[in-house]
């Protein structure tokens, strides 16, 4: 083992430069620390980074409504991620949703939290449920996460600025909107009406006898899966760049191009129209 005079008369000049740098950057931070008033720091291997300018305050709202006399739920989000799930039997709307507002300080977060709200209005036979924040955000960040319940035989309305919106175990029509983000629908029995301008739709969905599919995306994916049984005048279109694949359905009197495809499913009672500006549509039967 080296002396600690030995193990410095090794070093190369470049090397006992470094060490001398290095010592004095620690004095230097060490001496700028003790007032508490200077940048923090994170020391990493990629070096000195500033800490996280983000501060974020969070509150809940909570609150349910007898379903008399309504059978539709409307929701008109901003940013965030809407889950509405049916339950059936439920007799009661049960809604609950977690705001945050996050700002370059702590003080601007908790004194801009109540900027932002949960506004519910019940109609003659619609529960609506709005996100209240201001138009002007200053380069805050507004989010509100729901996660409302319903009756199952509810007909549900919802749309979406930024984030994603996910409906469940709904026998009813479904009508969705969407600026940016997925469009998920499982196990839903009714028509179906989706519009989504940057994001996805996937979704499992039975076609009640003349009823309607109409999914429109102008850049993203669509994957649908339907019952092999499903009646329905078909069409699906590509705009732009993509491919259209359709997987266990049998469509007569099919008509096909290099990005569209037209046919009918069963006696074609209902109507499937879906399309893409670019993206991949993929449709799937199921039994």
């Amino acid at each position: 083992m080296f002396g600690n005079k030995t193990f410095i008369s090794l070093l190369s000049v470049r090397s006992a430069s470094f060490l001398i740098t290095f010592l004095c950057v620690g004095i230097l931070l060490s001496c700028s620390g003790g007032g508490g008033s200077g940048p923090e720091f994170n020391v990493s291997a990629g070096g000195f980074k500033p800490s996280d300018p983000d501060f974020t305050v969070e509150k809940t709202f909570e609150d349910e409504f007898p379903v008399e006399n309504h059978n539709i739920v409307n929701v008109e989000a901003i940013n965030g991620e809407v889950v509405v799930t049916g339950q059936s039997g439920a007799q009661r709307v049960m809604v609950t949703a977690h705001l945050s507002v996050s700002s370059d300080s702590q003080e601007d977060a908790d004194l801009h939290l109540d900027d932002l709200d949960i506004l519910v209005t019940e109609g003659t036979n619609e529960i609506l449920i709005q996100t209240l924040q201001p138009e002007s955000i200053f380069g805050r960040k507004y989010l509100v996460e729901y996660d409302i319940i319903v009756p199952s035989s509810f007909e549900v309305v919802a749309s979406q600025a930024n984030g994603t919106v996910a409906i469940f175990d709904i026998q009813n029509s479904v009508e969705i909107s969407n600026g940016n983000g997925d469009v998920l629908l499982y196990s839903v029995v009714g028509g179906v009406t989706a519009d989504v301008e940057n994001g996805r739709i996937e979704g499992t969905v039975v076609l009640p006898v003349n009823e309607t599919i109409d999914m429109a995306i102008n850049n993203g994916g669509l994957e649908l899966s339907i019952p092999t049984t499903t009646a329905a005048e078909f069409s699906a279109t590509v705009n732009g760049i993509g491919e259209i694949v359709v997987s266990d359905l049998d469509i007569t009197d099919s008509l096909s191009t290099s990005n569209s495809l037209t046919g009918t499913l069963g006696n074609g009672e209902g109507s499937i129209a879906l399309s893409t500006g670019n993206g991949k549509i993929e449709v799937i039967g199921f039994d």
